[in-house]
C-alpha cells in the first residue's frame, strides 16, 4: 500500500528512504485511518528496535494529513524479487539467513514486538551482504490496543500460521511458522502452501501438514518442517531454530529435540440427551465443516476488502539487478494451474489505445507514458488524463500475467464487493495539472455489459461542487483485470466523463480479446 522513494536529509547531508502510503480506489474513511494508524504504528514498532537484520527508522512525519516514514535507504532487492526472477537459494545460504532473520525476530520479541508479516516481500538482501526484516506495518506491540477491525485476517494466505487463520491472536512462535514458509520458498521456489485462490490456501493451512521440501536436503528440510508445525507447542523457539540452522549452514548433522509431549485429555462421559424426538446422528460434523467454511468465506471477504499486497514501484523506488547472497540462477519449477490464461507475459498497455482513439476524448495535446504503478499507460493532457492499468492478484508471489482466470475473476468479484459509496476519497494527479488534493464522493459500482467478459463503473464526484470529475471501469479479459479510467477537471466537460471512460474501456477490451 505505499511507495519508497529516495530522498536526501539535508540536516545531516544522508540519502534515506521515504515510504508514502498510496491508497487504494474509492477506500472509505474507516480504511484510510486504519492505513494511515497502521504506518505510524510501523514507526514505532521498527523505531524502538536495533539490530543489523532490522530496518532502521529515523523518523515519521505527517504531511497533509499523511505519514511519512523516514528511514534507512537499503540497495538490493527484496527475497520476493529474486524469486520472481526464477531464482532459489541453496540450503547453506538459506540456513544463514534464517540465522540472521531470527537474530532479528529474537531483538523484536525482546521488545514485546511481533512481526506477523514475515513473508519473501519483507526479506531485503542488501547489496553489502546483509539480510534485513522490514515492514512492521501490521506488528503487534504488547500493551498496544489492535488496529485492525473485529473479524480481520491480517497478513499474506501462503505466509500466515495456521493458529492465527483460526484467529487466535498468536504469538512469538507464530513469526517462526511465518519465517519457516519464507526460507521453504527460498530454497523450493514456491511457498509450501500454494493453490490456485486465497481461501483454498487458508484451507490447506489449516487442514495439511507442509509436504516435505525436495531441494532442501535432510538436514534443512527437517528444520523446516519443525518450524512449520501445526501445533506452535511443537515448533522451535528462536534461539533453538537459529542453533539448528546454524548447524546446517556449517554442514554439520542435525538433532531435532523430540517435540514435547501432548497432553493426555481424558475421555468425556457421554452426554445425557433431553427427552423428546431423537437426534439425528452427525449433527455435530455438520456444524463443525459449516463454523470452517464461514471462517474461510469471512477471511476471503476481508482479503478483498483490506488486503496486504506488496506495494508499487514508484519512479524514484531503490533496485538493483544482483544480490552478493543470490545463489546462481535455478530453472523455475513449473506449477500447473487449473487453466492457462490468455495472457501469459508483461503487456504494454500502451499499445491498447491509439492516439486517435485517445485524442477524441482528450483535449489539446496530451503526453503518453507509464503510469504511476510502473505496469500501465497514461495520457495526461491540461485538466484531463486516461490512466489503463493491469489489476495486481491476491497473491503477492504471483504478477498479473501468472493468474489463471479462476484468480482473476475471484479478485474482480471482490473488488466489485467492496466498491461502496464513500464521500472521504482522497485523490490528486500532479501529471493533469493539479497543485493540490480533492476530496471526492464515489458511487455505487453499477454493472457494465458488452465490454470483456465482465465489467462494472464507479463514477466519482468533487464533495466541493458535486461535479463528476472521475469515472472508473473495471472489465476482466480471461486471466486479466484491467481499470480503465478517466479524469476531467473542467466542469463544462463533466458530462462527458462516464461516457469517455467506459468508450476508452471497451476499444481497450476489444484489443485484447482480439491479441
Amino acid at each position: 500500500m505505499g511507495a519508497v522513494w529516495v530522498a536526501q536529509d539535508e540536516a545531516l547531508g544522508r540519502e534515506v528512504a521515504v515510504k508514502e502510503v498510496i491508497l487504494p480506489p474509492a477506500v472509505d474513511e474507516g480504511d484510510r485511518d486504519e492505513i494511515f494508524a497502521r504506518m505510524v504504528r510501523e514507526a514505532q514498532a521498527a523505531g524502538q528496535l536495533r539490530h543489523p537484520s532490522i530496518v532502521s527508522v529515523h523518523d515519521v512525519v505527517t504531511e497533509q494529513g499523511r505519514p511519512w516514514i523516514v528511514m534507512e535507504l537499503l540497495r538490493g532487492r527484496s527475497l520476493q524479487d529474486l524469486l520472481k526472477a526464477g531464482e532459489v537459494l541453496s540450503p547453506e545460504q538459506v540456513a544463514r539467513l534464517g540465522v540472521e532473520l531470527l537474530g532479528a525476530l529474537a531483538a523484536a520479541h525482546a521488545q514485546g514486538v511481533q512481526h506477523r508479516d514475515v513473508k519473501p516481500a519483507n526479506v531485503f538482501l542488501c547489496e553489502d551482504g546483509r539480510t534485513v526484516l522490514t515492514d512492521f506495518g501490521i506488528a503487534r506491540v504488547e500493551g498496544q490496543v489492535t488496529i485492525t477491525r473485529s473479524g480481520a485476517l491480517v497478513g499474506s494466505p501462503g505466509y500466515i500460521p495456521p493458529e492465527r487463520v483460526r484467529g487466535d491472536r498468536g504469538g512469538p512462535l507464530s513469526d517462526v511458522w511465518s519465517l519457516g514458509a519464507t526460507l521453504y520458498a527460498a530454497v523450493e521456489g514456491r511457498p509450501p502452501f500454494h493453490a490456485a485462490s486465497p481461501v483454498a490456501v487458508l484451507h490447506k493451512v489449516l487442514t495439511e501438514e507442509a509436504p516435505p521440501p525436495q531441494r532442501a536436503g535432510a538436514a534443512l528440510g527437517s528444520v523446516l518442517l519443525r518450524m512449520l508445525a501445526p501445533d506452535p507447542a511443537e515448533r522451535p523457539d528462536t534461539e533453538t531454530a537459529a542453533r539448528l540452522l546454524r548447524t546446517v549452514a556449517d554442514g554439520g548433522q542435525v538433532r531435532l529435540p523430540p517435540p514435547p509431549p501432548r497432553p493426555i485429555v481424558p475421555p468425556r462421559p457421554p452426554a445425557t440427551l433431553p427427552s423428546g424426538p431423537r437426534r439425528r446422528r452427525g449433527t455435530g460434523i455438520v456444524v463443525a465443516s459449516g463454523l470452517a467454511g464461514i471462517a474461510l468465506v469471512a477471511a476471503l471477504a476481508w482479503y478483498g476488502t483490506v488486503r496486504d499486497r506488496p506495494p508499487p514501484v514508484a519512479a524514484g523506488r531503490v533496485t538493483a539487478q544482483t544480490s552478493p547472497t543470490a545463489a546462481s540462477p535455478v530453472a523455475p519449477q513449473v506449477t500447473p494451474t487449473v487453466e492457462q490464461g490468455k495472457f501469459t507475459k508483461p503487456l504494454d498497455f500502451c499499445t491498447l489505445l491509439t492516439d486517435a482513439q485517445v485524442g477524441k476524448v482528450l483535449p489539446g495535446r496530451f503526453r503518453k507514458g507509464p503510469s504511476s504503478d510502473g505496469d500501465g499507460c497514461q495520457w495526461a493532457a491540461d485538466g484531463a488524463g486516461v490512466v489503463l492499468a493491469p489489476i495486481k492478484p491476491f497473491l503477492g508471489e504471483k504478477e498479473y500475467w501468472e493468474t489463471s482466470p479462476e484468480e482473476a475473476h475471484e479478485r474482480f468479484v471482490s473488488n466489485r464487493n467492496r466498491s461502496r459509496p464513500s464521500d472521504s476519497i482522497i485523490w490528486m494527479w500532479t501529471d493533469i495539472g493539479m497543485r493540490g488534493t480533492m476530496r471526492l464522493s464515489s458511487t455505487e459500482a453499477r454493472t457494465v455489459k458488452g465490454i470483456g467478459e465482465e465489467a462494472f463503473a464507479v463514477d466519482l464526484s468533487a464533495n466541493a461542487t458535486g461535479t463528476r470529475v472521475r469515472s472508473e471501469v473495471q472489465f476482466r479479459v480471461s486471466n486479466l483485470i484491467v481499470s480503465a479510467e478517466y479524469a476531467d477537471l473542467n466542469p463544462a466537460r463533466a458530462g462527458r466523463v462516464r461516457e469517455n471512460a467506459l468508450t476508452l474501456a471497451r476499444a481497450a477490451a476489444k484489443k485484447l480479446a482480439g491479441m
